[in-house]
This record gives C-alpha cells, structure tokens and sequence, in this order.
C-alpha cells in the first residue's frame, strides 16, 4: 500500500500560457504491511507491521493498538526471519500449549513454507495450515 501517490495530477491550463504551477508532493510513498489475525469467535492478535526500513524506530507504532508490534526489513516484505518473529508474536498471544494447540492458516509465501519457521511452529504447538496457491 502506498502512503503517498507517486503519479501527477492533471492540471488544465489556458492556450499560449507556457508557465502552469503545479504543486507536487516531495515524498515517495513507503511500502507498510501489515499482519492481522483474527479467530471465528472475533477474539484476534494485536497487529504487527512491517516497514521498509534499515533501522528500527518504536516511535512508528508509538500511538498503536495496545500490544502492536513490528519488524524492519529493507524491502518491506515478508522473509523467512521476520515470519519467525511474528510467529514469536503470535505465540505470546495465543498461549499455545500441547493439550491448546493453535490453528494458523497463512498463504503459499515461501516464508511460510519453511524449515526454520515450521520447525518453529511445531515445537510452540502452532500447527501451520498452507494454502495454495
């Protein structure tokens, strides 16, 4: 999603005018996502984020939901290390045990798929349910 749009707006000028002021924004928009997860009952996890960032800075999710998160990447996409910390997240709200286990069901992302994370999710009782593609 971005937060600012990067295409120009239109703007109509009279004939034989050669100078039309314009007012642009000097900002690109920044990739943030944003993971919600949500039981049938409607009890659901804080969110967590993810921005396109070298460095963490809490003040971005300073004014937050309480117990909201995140996570810095230099893409702003999901990877293997930061799918493993919003698992760490996601089991810090749901208290999965052996006799409670839990039911999270991601999409096809590689990150979802692999060895480190589902070997994650099956000693913290997190069964993984992938959906295809």
């Amino acid at each position: 999603m971005k937060t600012v749009p990067n295409k120009l707006p239109n703007h109509v000028a009279p004939t034989g005018k050669k100078y039309v002021a314009k007012a642009v924004a000097a900002e690109q928009g920044q990739t943030v996502t944003a993971f919600c997860c949500m039981n049938a009952t409607g009890h659901h996890v804080p969110p967590y984020f993810l921005f396109a960032r070298k460095r963490m800075n809490l003040l971005l999710i300073k004014d937050g939901s309480t117990g909201c998160d995140m996570a810095v990447t230099d893409t702003g996409y999901m990877n293997t290390p930061t799918f493993i910390k919003y698992l760490e997240h996601f089991k810090k709200h749901t208290n999965p045990t052996e006799q409670n286990p839990v039911l999270l069901i991601p999409d096809n992302h590689v990150s979802h798929t692999n060895l480190q994370a589902v070997i994650f999710a099956k000693s913290n009782h997190i069964h993984l349910l992938s959906l295809p593609p």
